[in-house]
């Protein structure tokens, strides 16, 4: 199964994108909440990022309205910054129908309260963790034959070695699998 979860991509990109599109015809705040969660979640997808760059993200281009922003990389001392660029499908009109709560959450829970949040809820309601969002992006680059050091570059991965070993390991087993051996 791997460090993604055996997640696909494109499979689970259109699972949260039609989650999403019933969030936005429903009311109240348990759909209002379920909006922002999978607005943070496909922007983690859509980027490969983790769901407290999201969250930050998500919270950025919500004060100033923007499709895209630097964001400071989690798990680096070198203040490095990654570019990360809003889903087509996430519009505006969703940024400010969630604009509101996502500030609240944030007073109340801090980002580390959100992403602990989150993280449960989405393994409650889907059945993997979040990171494995992360993973299944950098799986989808490999597979559509990106050098690692442009992935790296894209998820602010300081160094290529888990993108380097997870990759050949996946392309291994899965000509492995392929091999015709009789």
């Amino acid at each position: 199964m791997g460090w993604d979860m055996g997640l696909d991509y494109e499979e689970t990109y259109k699972l949260l994108l039609k989650d999403l599109t019933e969030a936005r015809r429903k009311d109240g705040i348990k759909a209002l909440k379920r909006r922002l969660y999978l607005i943070i979640l496909l922007t983690q997808l859509r980027n490969g990022s983790r769901i407290g760059e999201a969250i930050e993200f998500i919270s950025k281009v919500s004060q100033e309205y923007s499709r895209e922003a630097l964001i400071t990389v989690e798990k680096r001392t070198d203040g490095y910054q990654r570019l990360m660029v809003l889903p087509k499908e996430v519009k505006k009109a969703d940024l400010l129908t969630v604009k509101g709560l996502l500030e609240e959450e944030l007073q109340k829970h801090g980002r580390k309260g959100m992403v602990a949040k989150i993280s449960t809820w989405v393994k409650k309601t889907y059945g993997f963790n979040t990171h494995s969002l992360r993973y299944a992006f950098v799986s989808y680059l490999a597979q559509k034959k990106y050098p690692p050091q442009i992935i790296a570059k894209i998820t602010g991965h300081k160094r290529l070695d888990y993108i380097l070993h997870y990759t050949q390991e996946k392309a291994a087993q899965e000509l492995l699998v392929k091999l015709d051996l009789i």
